[in-house]
C-alpha cells in the first residue's frame, strides 16, 4: 500500500473523524473494488456500525452520479486528488465498488469489537470446549443474581459456607444494617464480569475458605492493634498537655484536646478535613488570651504535638483500609464459589456471557500464529480501521494485536502491505467501566510505545466543524483552567493541549450553567424539570422550534422523570422509551380496554380509557 500503512488520528469531538473514516476506507476499495472483503472496521456500538456503513455506501451512490466537479461533494473532490481521479474516472471506480459490495455484502466487515471476538470464539469453540451453538448472555445482572440465589440455597447444606454467610448477616445486623447478604454478594459478584479484574482474581482462584479464615483473624488484630494505638497517642498528648499544667480552655476553642480526648475514649469516627487540622503545623494552637507562660508552653510543645497528630492520621488512614478491607472480606471469600455457580448455570444452559469474550481469547488464542487464526476464520483481512480506540481495552488491543502485525509486517501475492487507521480522543474516553484503556491511546499518540515493526504517522484534527464559535470558546477556557486541578500529569498534559480547537464559519452558541438552591424538604426533581420547562418556554419565544431542541441527562431514570414530566405539561418529546410499543398511547388503550373487558371494576382501567377519549 502507498503512503503510510499505520495512520492515528487523534480527532477532538466535531473534527471530521467520521469524513476521516470514510476517506481512507474509500481510498482502499476504490483503488481496488474487491479488497472491501479484506477490510475490517471496528466500533463499539451496533448504532456506530449502522451509521458507517451507511456513509460509505451514501458515499459511493453520490459518486456514482455526479457528472459536474461544481454539484461534487467534499469528499468526492479530495478523493480526485489524493487518488489523482478524473472526475469520469472516480464516477465509474464507484459505480463499479458499490455494485461489487453489494452484491457480496456479506464480506461487507465492519462489526463491533463484540461481534468480531465472538465470531472468533465461534470458531474456536471446540479447541475451547465450548459447546459449538452456545448462547450468548447480555445481562450479567441476571445470570450474577440467579448463581448467588443458588449459593444461598445451599445454607444449611455446606457447614464452612453457612458459618461464613450467618457470620456475615450477623455483622450487618450489629452495624445496624439489613441482615440480607444478597445484595453485598451480587456487589463484589460483579468484579466476576469485569475484564479488569481477571488478572487479580487469579490471585485468589485456589483460595480455600480456610484461607479467608485465617486472612479475616490477622486483620481483626490488626485492626485492634491500630485502634489502640490510636487511643496510645491520644493519651500521650493529653498527659503533656496535662503534665505542663495547661487545660483545654488554653486552646483555640479546644480543638485539640477535645479531639484527643474523643479517641481517648474509642470514638474512632473522625475527619481531618477542619480548617485547624489543616492549618495544625502553621498556626499557633492557643487563644489570644492565654496566659503568655502557657502560650511558650504549648509554642514549646507544638512540635510533640504535630507529630502526634500526624501518627494519628496515618494511623487512622491505614486503620480505614483495614476496615475496608474487612467489610469486604467475607463476599470476596465467597467470590469463588459464586464464579462456580455461574460456571454451573452457564454449562446447564449453554452459555457464555459476553463479558468473558476478551479473557477467553486472550488466554487461548492470542499465542496461536496469525496464519493459524486466519485459516480457521477463512477470511484473510488486510486492512484495520479501529474507531474510538480510547475506549479499547487492553485485552482487547492484545487479541487483535497478533492479526494487525501480521497484516503490517507482511505482503500479499502482489507484493503490498496491510494498513492500519486508529481514530480516537482520550478526552472522551467513556468506556473504563468496561475496561477501556485511554493510556493505550495516549502512548501511542505520544510515540511512547509501538508494538509493530512499522511506525505510526500521526495525524491532529484540530477544527471543530459541528460547533458554533461560542460552544468552542467555551470549552477552550474551561479546560484551560480546569485542567491544573488534575493529579495525574499525563492527563494534565492531554487536557491543556487538547482545549485549543480552532473555530469554523458558525458564530454564535450560547452556554448558560444555572446553579439552582434547593429548599429543604423540596422535591429535587420537580426543581429540576421545572427549571427546564422554563428553559425550553423561554427558547420557543425566541422562534425556534421543538424539533431544534435536545435534552441531555445524567441517566436513565433522570430521563424518565423529565420525560413523564414534561409530557404531562403537553410538551412532545421523544425519547427511547417514548419509542416503546408498551408505551404507545393507542396501544396502552387497547390493553386498558382488555383489562377493563377482562375485570369490569378494574377503576385505573377506566380512568386511563376515558382520559384517552377524552383526549
Amino acid at each position: 500500500m502507498s503512503g503510510y500503512p499505520f495512520k492515528i488520528y487523534n480527532a477532538s469531538a466535531g473534527s471530521g473523524k467520521t469524513h476521516t473514516l470514510t476517506k481512507e476506507y474509500l481510498k482502499i476499495v476504490l483503488s481496488r473494488p474487491s479488497s472491501f472483503g479484506q477490510i475490517l472496521a471496528i466500533t463499539f456500538t451496533n448504532k456506530a456500525v449502522n451509521e458507517m456503513k451507511e456513509r460509505i455506501l451514501k458515499s459511493l451512490h453520490e459518486f456514482s452520479t455526479t457528472d459536474k466537479i461544481e454539484d461534487a461533494s467534499v469528499l468526492f473532490v479530495d478523493l480526485m486528488t489524493e487518488l489523482d481521479l478524473d472526475i469520469g474516472t472516480l464516477r465509474e471506480k464507484a459505480k463499479r465498488t458499490i455494485k461489487e459490495i453489494l452484491h457480496n455484502y456479506g464480506f461487507f466487515d465492519i462489526s463491533t469489537i463484540d461481534k468480531f471476538t465472538h465470531r472468533l470464539i465461534r470458531t474456536f469453540a471446540k479447541d475451547l470446549k465450548i459447546v459449538q451453538n452456545f448462547e450468548v448472555v447480555l445481562d450479567t445482572d441476571l445470570l450474577l443474581n440467579e448463581a448467588v440465589d443458588k449459593l444461598l440455597e445451599k445454607v444449611g447444606q455446606d457447614e464452612a459456607m453457612t458459618k461464613v454467610l450467618m457470620e456475615f448477616a450477623l455483622e450487618k445486623i450489629n452495624d445496624d444494617k439489613s441482615w440480607d447478604i444478597s445484595f453485598d454478594l451480587n456487589k463484589i459478584g460483579k468484579l466476576l464480569f469485569n475484564e479488569t479484574n481477571a488478572e487479580h482474581l487469579k490471585l485468589i482462584k485456589d483460595k480455600e475458605l480456610t484461607d479467608f479464615r485465617e486472612l479475616k483473624k490477622t486483620i481483626t488484630k490488626h485492626i485492634k492493634d491500630h485502634k489502640d494505638e490510636l487511643v496510645e497517642n491520644a493519651s500521650k498528648a493529653l498527659r503533656l498537655i496535662q503534665d505542663n499544667g495547661l487545660v483545654t480552655e488554653d486552646f483555640k476553642s479546644g480543638y485539640f484536646p477535645k479531639f484527643m480526648l474523643k479517641i481517648e475514649s474509642g470514638d474512632i469516627r473522625l475527619d481531618f478535613g477542619a480548617k485547624w487540622k489543616q492549618n495544625f503545623e502553621s498556626e499557633p494552637l492557643y487563644i489570644k488570651s492565654c496566659p503568655e507562660n502557657n502560650k511558650a508552653k504549648i509554642d514549646g510543645l507544638q512540635p510533640q504535638f504535630v507529630t502526634i497528630f500526624r501518627k494519628i492520621e496515618e494511623v487512622f488512614h491505614q486503620l480505614q483500609f483495614l476496615i475496608n478491607i474487612y467489610k469486604n472480606l467475607v463476599p470476596l471469600t465467597v467470590l469463588n464459589a459464586i464464579q462456580k455457580e455461574v460456571n454451573k448455570i452457564q454449562e446447564e444452559k449453554g452459555q457464555l456471557s459476553i463479558s468473558e469474550f476478551n479473557t477467553i481469547i486472550s488466554n487461548e488464542i492470542r499465542n496461536q500464529p496469525a496464519p493459524f487464526i486466519y485459516e480457521r476464520l477463512g477470511e484473510k483481512y488486510r486492512h484495520y480501521f479501529i474507531d474510538e480506540f480510547q475506549d479499547t481495552s487492553e485485552l482487547q488491543w492484545n487479541n487483535l494485536m497478533p492479526l494487525i502485525g501480521n497484516a503490517l509486517e507482511g505482503e500479499d501475492n502482489q507484493g503490498n502491505t496491510g494498513s492500519l487507521f486508529l481514530v480516537g480522543d482520550a478526552k472522551q474516553a467513556i468506556y473504563r467501566w468496561r475496561g477501556g484503556k485511554a493510556e493505550q491511546f495516549l502512548s501511542l499518540i505520544n510515540e511512547n510505545t509501538n508494538p509493530f515493526v512499522i511506525s505510526p504517522k500521526i495525524y491532529d484534527l484540530p477544527s471543530n466543524y459541528r460547533s458554533h464559535d461560542e460552544i468552542i470558546k467555551f470549552n477552550n477556557d474551561f479546560f484551560t483552567v480546569t485542567s491544573p486541578l488534575l493529579n495525574s500529569e499525563l492527563y494534565h498534559s492531554l487536557f491543556e493541549k487538547g482545549n485549543k480547537q480552532k473555530f469554523n464559519d458558525k458564530k454564535g452558541g450560547l452556554v448558560q450553567l444555572s446553579f439552582l438552591e434547593s429548599v429543604k424538604d423540596q422535591d429535587l426533581d420537580l426543581l429540576y424539570c421545572e427549571k427546564v420547562l422554563n428553559t425550553i418556554q423561554s427558547i420557543l419565544q425566541k422562534d425556534y422550534v421543538y424539533s431544534d431542541i435536545a435534552i441531555l441527562v445524567r441517566d436513565n431514570k433522570h430521563g424518565i422523570v423529565l420525560a413523564d414530566f414534561l409530557s404531562e405539561k403537553k410538551i412532545p418529546i421523544i425519547s427511547p422509551d417514548s419509542l416503546l410499543i408498551s408505551n404507545n398511547k393507542k396501544v396502552q388503550f387497547l390493553i386498558n380496554l382488555l383489562l377493563y373487558n377482562e375485570h369490569g371494576n378494574n377503576l385505573e382501567a377506566s380512568y386511563d380509557i376515558l382520559y384517552f377519549l377524552a383526549g
